[in-house]
């Protein structure tokens, strides 16, 4: 199936996401509850945003381990977006982890309706990530 831009348009939320191994085994990075949103918008801009459902809270003053744990139950991250075909770009320029700042994405998406399902292989090669979003 061939995407339009209006396919994605507008704001999603998770609904679940899951890494899946050659032999079947699935994980979750961020826990069965995850929540997030992922937003499209027409002038070409996109953000994800997925964090564990029971984030750790930090003191206020936090320390390094503290700031560490947070940082592992948050991801996020903004930039240029476009389709071609059922696959979509992500050209990443903010970041909350600096690594991904310049890094592009592609994920296969699987559209149905208000339901999309985003797949892509893994730097292993071989171990699938399956992001599945439902329209707010």
């Amino acid at each position: 199936m061939t995407l339009s831009p209006s396919d994605l348009h507008g704001a999603w939320a998770l609904d679940e996401w899951y890494v899946e191994s050659e032999d079947g085994k699935r994980t979750a990075p961020f826990g069965r509850n995850a929540q997030g949103a992922i937003m499209y918008t027409e002038d070409g801009y996109m953000t994800a945003i997925v964090s564990a459902a029971e984030r750790f809270l930090p003191a206020d003053r936090p320390g390094d381990a503290q700031k560490a744990e947070a940082f592992s139950t948050y991801f996020n991250y903004a930039g240029r977006w476009t389709i071609d075909g059922d696959s979509v770009t992500h050209r990443i320029e903010h970041a909350l982890d600096p690594n991904l700042v310049g890094v592009e994405m592609t994920r296969a998406i699987d559209h149905q309706g208000n339901r999309m399902i985003f797949t892509g292989t893994m730097s292993d090669g071989k171990t699938q990530n399956v992001i599945i979003w439902k329209r707010r």
